[in-house]
């Protein structure tokens, strides 16, 4: 083991103990990694400051589940992980296309950059969305961008509830695939 591992192990058994100044190391030491992952994940300044602080805050509410000897890199990465994906989900699931972004963007004094970040994963969600068969956008497109119900959208379509269920569970399901593709890329480039 070397000088450094020997090190964080010191510093991470202080921090299981409660130990603040080995938190304060910990945070200067990982605090613009995980910051820059977070930030190159999401395209998004304020969201990933807010992941980067949940991160930390996850580590201190469970510091004493830490295991010194492991690699604290990958479960610190891990956390900004499961945190940016949950916060992709949320966004999916909120998502009415991008008219509707761009109308609550013209309403709010946002600044220009953070405009651009916002825009660029939203693009990222319109590309995925077109790569769906036709079909299934369709059923997408009606759901999240007109708001109708699955009833509706299988009455105008002239198929079943279930079909629609199915369309829909199927698309989120390959929009999360590859959102979380995006975001496990992202952590290796970042490890």
């Amino acid at each position: 083991m070397s000088n450094s591992e020997t090190s964080d192990v010191k510093i991470l058994n202080a921090l299981r103990l409660g130990n603040k100044d080995a938190f304060e190391v910990i945070f200067r030491k990982y605090n613009a990694r995980i910051y820059n992952f977070a930030l190159a994940t999401l395209y998004e300044k304020n969201l990933a400051e807010d992941i980067t602080q949940n991160v930390f805050l996850s580590v201190w509410e469970h510091r004493k589940n830490i295991i010194p000897e492991k690699n604290f890199s990958a479960y610190l990465f891990t956390v900004a992980k499961n945190l940016i994906y949950r916060e992709t989900e949320k966004m999916l699931l909120t998502f009415k296309y991008e008219s509707h972004f761009k109308s609550q963007f013209n309403e709010l004094d946002y600044s220009s950059e953070e405009k651009i970040d916002a825009d660029s994963l939203t693009g990222l969600i319109l590309q995925l969305i077109e790569k769906l068969p036709e079909a299934r956008k369709k059923v997408f497109l009606l759901h999240f961008n007109e708001n109708l119900k699955n009833r509706e959208i299988a009455t105008k379509l002239s198929i079943s509830e279930e079909n629609v269920e199915t369309q829909l569970k199927r698309s989120l399901d390959f929009i999360r695939k590859q959102l979380k593709n995006h975001i496990n890329i992202m952590t290796w480039f970042y490890l």
